[in-house]
């Protein structure tokens, strides 16, 4: 049940506030005829103060409500309470105009407008009798009133979704979950929430390019991706009916933009919902074509990507071929698959690829590209795997090498003292190369280092 003292306190206007913390009480004190006149008259101080605000943005149609108020307002007007009288007959229908509330919305409003009369005025009754609303009754208008206009900023729908491009689109974007929520999801109505939702999908699905946003297309989409998974973990179903209406573009979209939109987001669980059957039968058959592509180490990065799903234990039940593509692969370009979503799936695969570093060049490269990123995800036994094959190929120490080390070494603080119980036992094999150790040891504060001779 919709906890009304929660959405109370959430009342966007301060000045409004208080009217509705006062509606509360009378509908919790059994006051319901009161709860009711006292939300309407909530509803319409809201609505005014919202077409302010929006008259101020330069929204033509708030400017005949808002004049009509401020007529009223001024002093000794005569004709104040008629014109007051106006704006509440014609206050829902500008409203629905300024996206401020939608046709349903506007339907249960009026529903409150007529029984606040019914309430204020017993004399609309025939016989004489009295309206006699019941407390949930006032209860519903209350929740009504709440979740349609008092909970929520003077915004419209399209102009919130304007808002949210511009913010994504920005050259200095910052992905920060709390105020996405805040902009974008928790404070705007649910048709706009769902528009901008639904925007992010398309976005993200379809990889657009816009000539009015100065960022790449798919640095763009990859945005959104971030966006909509951060959408999806509110909203789950929200997220795979968004992306299931854009679905269909997907299947006719260039098969490159299908490709980035599988790595963009093939390990977010509404995707695959969304996705048509055909379509997850054509990426089982590319990503075949990626594993038998003859090439060294030039694994484009939406590939890398798309193989990069391996770690997701879905993702290879429902696309068989990933993971025997991701082992053909050169091991150069096993790493950057690795670096595309490292996690715990790979850390097994880690002690192979140091075993087949060839030169010091590559041994660099594979340190920082594969072992590096996955250094938080190591356990005691992988990461005595990986120093075991790291220790055991000559290759692997090259010059950027003993600092690689130290940067593996606090990277694991997560496995606590056992980790440093392991590190100097691995260390003490250092001993006959005093540079090397010294470095190390100077980094690590494991053991002391040697004099020089």
């Amino acid at each position: 049940m919709l906890d009304l003292e929660e959405r109370v306190s959430r009342v966007f206007n301060p000045d409004v506030r208080p009217l509705v913390q006062e509606a509360h009480r009378c509908y919790a004190t059994g006051a319901a005829r009161a709860a009711i006149v006292l939300t309407w008259t909530a509803v319409c101080a809201d609505l005014i103060h919202k077409a302010q605000v929006l008259k101020e943005n330069g929204e033509s149609e708030a400017r005949s409500l808002v004049d009509d108020v401020e007529r009223a307002q001024q002093p000794g007007q005569a004709d104040a309470v008629n014109l007051m009288l106006g704006v509440e007959r014609t206050i829902l229908d500008i409203a629905e105009k300024l996206e401020l509330i939608d046709r349903t919305q506007k339907t249960q409003l009026e529903r409150l407008r007529e029984d606040r009369h019914l309430c204020a005025h017993p004399s609309l009754r025939p016989l004489g009798e009295l309206f006699v609303p019941t407390t949930e009754y006032a209860r519903a208008h209350l929740a009504v009133a709440l979740e349609s206009v008092l909970i929520h900023p003077p915004s419209q729908g399209r102009k919130v979704l304007a808002s949210f491009m511009t913010h994504v689109a920005d050259p200095a974007f910052t992905f920060e979950p709390q105020y996405l929520s805040y902009a974008f999801f928790d404070r705007i109505r649910p048709s706009a929430r769902a528009k901008v939702v639904e925007f992010a999908a398309k976005f993200a699905l379809l990889q657009i390019d816009d000539p009015q946003v100065a960022i790449p297309a798919g640095a763009l989409a990859d945005r959104m991706a971030l966006c909509l998974r951060h959408f999806a973990d509110r909203d789950a179903a929200l997220a795979r009916d968004s992306l299931g209406r854009n679905a269909a573009r997907l299947v006719e979209a260039d098969p490159a933009v299908q490709l980035a939109a599988l790595g963009r987001l093939g390990d977010l669980p509404a995707f695959w919902a969304a996705l048509p059957e055909p379509l997850k039968t054509l990426f089982n058959t590319r990503i075949e074509g990626i594993g038998k592509a003859e090439r060294i180490g030039d694994l484009p990065q939406d590939e890398a990507r798309v193989l990069a799903l391996v770690a997701n234990a879905e993702v290879r039940a429902s696309l068989p071929a990933v993971e025997e593509a991701f082992t053909a692969l050169h091991v150069s370009d096993r790493c950057r698959v690795i670096r595309a979503r490292p996690g715990p799936y790979f850390t097994a695969h880690l002690p192979g690829v140091l075993e087949e570093v060839g030169g010091f060049d590559h041994g660099q490269f594979v340190a920082r590209t594969a072992v590096l990123p996955c250094a938080g995800v190591l356990t005691l036994d992988s990461l005595r795997a990986v120093l075991r094959a790291w220790w055991d190929n000559g290759q692997c120490w090259g010059r950027a090498m003993p600092g690689y080390v130290v940067d593996l070494y606090a990277a694991t603080a997560h496995l606590g003292e056992q980790r440093d119980v392991l590190w100097r036992e691995f260390l003490e094999e250092l001993r006959p190369f005093p540079d090397t150790f010294n470095e190390i040891a100077r980094g690590t504060g494991l053991l002391e280092v040697q004099p020089d001779d």
